[in-house]
């Protein structure tokens, strides 16, 4: 796994589970919750590997940079892509939050991360599920 890679699923993990998170919290139906993600599936991508590009080009060349920009945009939208699916398919927001976890935990865990690192990225979006 690369830098790129592992940012672009730790990131995509921790934007959609807070982003559903938090719209379930708010009573937002699954409609509205596909929509929010089909327009940050877009937009996240997208400014993440622009940002990485950024500034991994001050650090190393520009075909690394791009290298690990690409892998960033690649992996954050397959992660996200898997998380509208599973709204998608799933017969309530409620059961799709629930699944969405289980799925962000095996993400976590099958990326090679340690349970600390679950644990932060769990503590993260119960954040913004009281936030909200």
């Amino acid at each position: 796994m690369t830098s790129g890679e592992t940012f672009g699923i730790t990131n995509g993990v921790i934007t959609m589970l807070s982003l559903i998170t938090g719209l379930y919290s708010t009573n937002v139906n699954k409609i509205g919750i596909m929509g929010a993600i089909i327009s940050l599936l877009i937009v996240d991508p997208l400014s993440d590997a622009y940002s990485l590009y950024a500034s991994q080009k001050e650090i190393t060349n520009k075909e690394t940079a791009y290298d690990i920009s690409k892998k960033a945009f690649l992996s954050q939208a397959i992660i996200q892509s898997i998380f509208l699916l599973i709204i998608f398919l799933t017969s309530t927001v409620k059961k799709g939050l629930i699944a969405s976890y289980l799925t962000g935990i095996m993400i976590i865990l099958g990326n090679g991360q340690n349970i600390y690192n679950l644990i932060i990225i769990f503590a993260l979006v119960a954040l913004t599920f009281f936030l909200s």
